[in-house]
């Protein structure tokens, strides 16, 4: 078993640390890991709906890497910075499993329960099916995969907002947000990055385009006539 980490302040609390890991299982086989918390201090794992994830206690996290696969994991600790931050123990093959890891199976297993942007009937007045991609060009919005995308890195914005200056609390749930999206923080970071860069261009191919779209000034009435 593989393992790298990162211990990092959390903006405007000195006390507070925050701790990834990122596991990775080169066998050819699942195999049980422990990882304990080193700091002095309990763990603050991430949470859905206040509840912890599975696997996660007070002194952190015992759970499967699968078969060539990485696992990220994340949490808050309210202590004094140390070096390594965790120590990981590769329990061995995993077999059987237990309840929490056969969640876990399933919830790998399902595809992302939210319809396609195109499959969603437009309720708009005159609107059809949603298999026109360019069918919000001709509203007050922009086309459908436009707007999927824009969307999606919306939500990457907000799990950044969520970890940037926030109480601890709000920092771990934010933790859970960026491993629910298999993302650790690091590449979280790195995303935003090209995001923005991204949007920056995008913003500036836009704003050309716009400015040649109104100066255009088609001579219909004309055309209409030599027709």
């Amino acid at each position: 078993m593989d393992a790298d980490w990162s211990v990092t302040g959390l903006d405007g609390r000195d006390d507070v640390r925050l701790v990834t890991v990122e596991l990775r299982n080169p066998d050819p086989v699942d195999r049980r890991v422990r990882v304990d918390n080193r700091l002095d201090g309990p763990v603050l794992p991430p949470r859905r709906a206040g509840v912890p994830d599975p696997g996660w206690d007070r002194d952190g996290f015992t759970g499967v890497v699968p078969a060539g696969e990485r696992r990220p994991l994340g949490y808050a600790c309210p202590a004094p910075p140390s070096r390594p931050p965790v120590s990981v123990v590769d329990e061995g093959r995993a077999t059987g499993g237990s309840a929490d890891d056969d969640a876990e199976v399933a919830v790998r297993e399902l595809a992302d329960p939210r319809p396609p942007a195109d499959a969603v009937p437009d309720a708009s007045p005159g609107g059809g099916s949603g298999s026109d991609p360019e069918r919000n060009a001709r509203g007050d919005g922009p086309p459908t995969p436009v707007a999927s995308w824009l969307a999606t890195v919306e939500r990457r914005i907000e799990r950044g907002e969520g970890m940037t200056g926030a109480s601890v609390a709000a920092t771990v749930e934010g933790l859970g947000a960026v491993e629910d999206g298999g993302h650790d923080v690091a590449t979280l970071d790195a995303r935003l990055s090209t995001d923005a860069t991204t949007l920056r261009t995008v913003a500036e191919r836009a704003s050309t385009l716009a400015d040649r779209a109104e100066a255009v000034d088609i001579p219909v009435e004309a055309l209409r006539r030599l027709a």
